[in-house]
């Protein structure tokens, strides 16, 4: 009796590890990522940058159909490549992966290709900055303000994720009204214009200066009113000439805590216009408190932030 039931034990103990194996075969087989094809890309190609060569096993002349990809045209075939389409979809805050299929055919036989396309992280800031800009971006420490192109700054806007403006608005900013001086060596706020949201990585910003050579101009945010404890955000900005100035933050790690009101410290003559619907807080020299307003003007200046760190 006890040979009997060693023996049916084994037997049972036998087949459970065969049906065990079958099992684990029959789901290592069926996996979907089994024949997936990865390939990296770095974020922000340019529309018709190279992927990848499509290699199939099929012999003959072989034509290529797309039968599925996440993002209709972020990806298009030429010939037997894969090329970028759409370059605004290899955002990686965005999607940090594409995927695509691709049936291959020889006209008797199929063959279904399918690709992860894997966007590799870069600072954002760096890819839409480019020549002396890009140099001086890498060059500065966490801290600096950098000079960009007006170009580079609306780019920025229109292409990083989750981007806002804050201070006057682009309307204000370019209405027909003519540019007016306003004496420097104050510290400047708009009374009305736009705050900038709790949870936002504060990193650009613009202005008009009425003056050439101007230095010593330092960038304030307050997280209590557009009246008080206004306090330097970065270094000083970078020289500049008159006219419309656009910079850029290097390493902003620190997220507002409360709505928070945009100014400036302008030691010499910035620009303003008029407009019925806004006023101006001012106060003498580099300092917190804007106790002064004018009625009826707007400053010309604004940040740009966003909910996002998207850079190193």
């Amino acid at each position: 009796m006890k040979t009997n039931l060693f023996l049916k034990l084994i037997f049972f103990f036998c087949i459970t590890l065969i049906v065990s194996c079958s099992t684990e075969d029959d789901r290592d087989s069926n996996d979907p990522t089994d024949n997936l094809i990865t390939v990296n890309i770095a974020e922000y190609p340019s529309s018709g940058d190279f992927i990848t060569e499509i290699n199939s096993s099929l012999e003959g002349t072989l034509t290529y159909t797309i039968t599925l990809q996440t993002i209709s045209q972020a990806i298009i075939i030429n010939e037997n490549e894969l090329r970028v389409g759409d370059w605004l979809a290899f955002d990686f805050e965005t999607n940090e992966f594409l995927y695509i299929n691709i049936e291959v055919s020889n006209g008797a036989e199929t063959e279904l290709l399918e690709y992860r396309i894997a966007i590799q992280d870069v600072d954002d800031i760096w890819a839409f900055l480019n020549g002396n800009t890009r140099t001086a971006y890498e060059d500065a420490s966490p801290g600096e303000w950098v000079w960009i192109t007006e170009a580079q700054y609306n780019d920025l806007f229109n292409y990083l994720a989750e981007t806002t403006k804050s201070g006057a608005s682009d309307t204000q900013l370019f209405s027909n009204n003519a540019v007016q001086q306003v004496q420097g060596d104050k510290t400047f706020a708009n009374a009305d214009g736009d705050s900038m949201s709790v949870d936002q990585y504060f990193f650009a910003f613009k202005y008009y200066s009425w003056s050439s050579n101007a230095g010593n101009n330092r960038v304030k945010l307050s997280e209590t009113s557009a009246e008080s404890s206004f306090s330097s955000v970065g270094e000083i900005l970078p020289q500049h000439d008159d006219g419309y100035n656009h910079f850029v933050l290097k390493g902003a790690n620190t997220k507002t805590s409360s709505e928070s009101y945009l100014g400036l410290y302008a030691s010499l003559k910035i620009g303003a216009k008029n407009d019925n619907s806004s006023n101006y807080n001012y106060g003498d020299g580099n300092t917190a408190t804007l106790d002064d307003t004018v009625l009826g003007k707007v400053l010309l200046q604004q940040g740009l932030s966003t909910s996002l760190k998207q850079w190193d």
